[in-house]
C-alpha cells in the first residue's frame, strides 16, 4: 500500500526509503521527531506494520517507542495491524500500553470491539479483555461490558462497571444498585463512587438510605467512598449522617477527612452548622481541615456565616495554648480567602502575634483585602 501523498509512479526503492527514513526517526528521535515519524508510517500502511508489531512486542524497547508503535499501529487500517493489536493484548502486562493498544483497537470501529470480545472468551485474557473495551469509548462496547459484569473474576466485573458508568442507562443504574451487594470490595467501592454521581436516581428510588450501609462496611475504602458520595448528592438526610459520622469519637481520622470534604460540597446551611459544631470538639489536624473547608463554601450568605464563626474563634485565641498557632494560622488565611470585612481588626491585631508564622499569616490575610501589612 503506497502513501497517499507518495505518486504512484514513484518507484519501490524510494517508497523504501522514505520508510526506512521514518523507522530510523521513531527508534532515534525524540518525542516531536517520533511524532512526525509515525504520520510517515502510518502514510506507508501496510509497508510499515511488521516493522512496528515487532517495536511493540520486544519488551527490550523503550517504553515510548513501543507506546509509539501501538498508537500507530491503531491509525493504520489493515486487518495486519488490527492481528497484531490483538496478539499483543494477550501478553500485555504494562496497564498504559494496554490502553493505548485498546484505544487503537477503536479504531476499527466495530470489527475491534469483536476482535476483543473473542479475548474474553480465554479466561487468562479476560481481564484484559475488558480493560481494553473499558477505555474503547463507542458504543459497541456496552453490550460485552454488560456481560462482563456477571464474570466471576470480582475485578473484570470492577472494571466492567467502571467502563458501564459512563454510560447513561437505565440497565446501568441497575447493576450500579444491585453491585451495592457484591461480595467484593472493589465493586461495592465502584458503584457507591458512581451513584454518587448519579443524583437523578433521588427521584426513582430512595438512593441515600441504599448507600448509608457503606459508612458501616468493614472495609475504610468504603466508608469513604461512601461518605464522598453522600456529599455528591446532598441531601438534608446525607447531611445529618455525615455529622453523626463526623461527630463520632470512634470515627477513624481518615473518614473523618472525606466526611469533612463532603460536607464542604453541600452548599446548605446544615452542612455548614456540621462542620462548625465538630470544630470544637475535633484534634487539631482536623479543626485545620475543617476551617480550610469553610473557606470554599460559595454562597454568600454561607461565606459570611463562615466569617462570623472563625471571627468568634478568633477572639478566643488569647486564651488558646502555643499549640494552636496552627490553627489560629488557618483562620487568619481563612478570613482572607472569605474576604470576611469584620476580621479585619483581628487579623491587624495578629500581626504583632509572638508566633512568626501567625503574622506571616495575617498578613497574607489582609492583602486579600488591599491592606498594607
Amino acid at each position: 500500500m503506497l502513501a497517499k501523498n507518495i505518486p504512484a509512479d514513484m518507484p519501490s526503492d524510494a517508497v523504501t526509503k522514505q520508510l526506512e527514513t521514518a523507522l530510523a526517526g521513531l527508534v532515534t528521535g525524540d518525542f516531536r521527531e517520533r511524532w512526525d515519524a509515525t504520520k510517515q508510517l502510518v502514510d506507508a500502511g501496510a509497508d510499515a506494520i511488521a516493522y512496528l508489531a515487532a517495536f511493540l512486542q520486544d519488551e527490550d524497547c523503550d517504553w515510548e517507542l513501543r507506546w509509539f508503535a501501538a498508537r500507530t499501529l491503531g491509525r493504520i487500517h489493515h486487518p495486519d495491524a488490527l492481528n497484531a493489536l490483538i496478539e499483543f493484548l494477550q501478553q500485555a502486562q504494562d496497564p498504559e500500553l494496554i490502553m493505548i493498544a485498546a484505544e487503537g483497537l477503536g479504531q476499527f470501529g466495530e470489527l475491534g470491539v469483536d476482535s476483543l470480545v473473542q479475548l474474553l472468551e480465554q479466561p487468562t485474557h479476560r481481564l484484559i479483555g475488558v480493560q481494553a473495551l473499558a477505555s474503547i469509548q463507542h458504543s459497541s462496547v456496552f453490550v460485552p461490558l454488560l456481560a462482563a459484569v456477571e464474570d466471576t473474576d470480582p475485578l473484570v466485573r470492577a472494571t466492567a462497571l467502571t467502563a458501564l458508568a459512563n454510560f447513561r442507562h437505565p440497565e446501568v443504574d441497575k447493576l450500579l444498585l444491585a453491585a451495592l451487594k457484591d461480595p467484593s470490595k472493589a465493586v461495592r467501592r465502584e458503584a457507591i463512587t458512581y451513584l454518587g454521581l448519579r443524583s437523578y436516581l433521588l427521584e426513582q428510588v430512595n438512593l441515600v438510605d441504599l448507600l448509608l450501609p457503606g459508612l458501616w462496611d468493614i472495609h475504610p475504602q468504603i466508608n469513604e467512598a461512601t461518605a464522598i458520595a453522600l456529599g455528591r448528592l446532598g441531601t438534608e438526610t446525607a447531611v445529618a449522617t455525615l455529622a453523626r459520622v463526623l461527630s463520632s469519637p470512634h470515627t477513624p481520622q481518615a473518614l473523618s477527612m472525606s466526611t469533612i470534604r463532603a460536607l464542604g460540597w453541600i452548599e446548605k446551611e446544615s452542612a455548614l452548622l456540621a462542620l462548625v459544631a465538630a470544630l470544637y470538639r475535633l484534634p487539631t489536624t482536623l479543626q485545620v481541615n475543617i476551617v480550610e473547608t469553610l473557606a470554599r463554601f460559595q454562597t454568600p450568605h454561607l461565606r459570611r456565616r463562615a466569617g462570623d464563626v472563625l471571627c468568634d474563634v478568633l477572639k478566643t485565641s488569647l486564651q488558646l495554648s502555643a499549640e494552636d498557632g496552627q490553627l489560629i494560622s488557618a483562620i487568619a488565611l481563612a478570613l482572607g480567602t472569605l474576604q470576611h470585612q469584620p476580621a479585619v481588626p483581628l487579623l491587624t491585631n495578629l500581626q504583632q502575634a509572638h508566633d512568626s508564622q501567625i503574622q506571616l499569616y495575617a498578613e497574607a490575610a489582609l492583602r486579600h483585602f488591599g491592606e498594607e501589612s
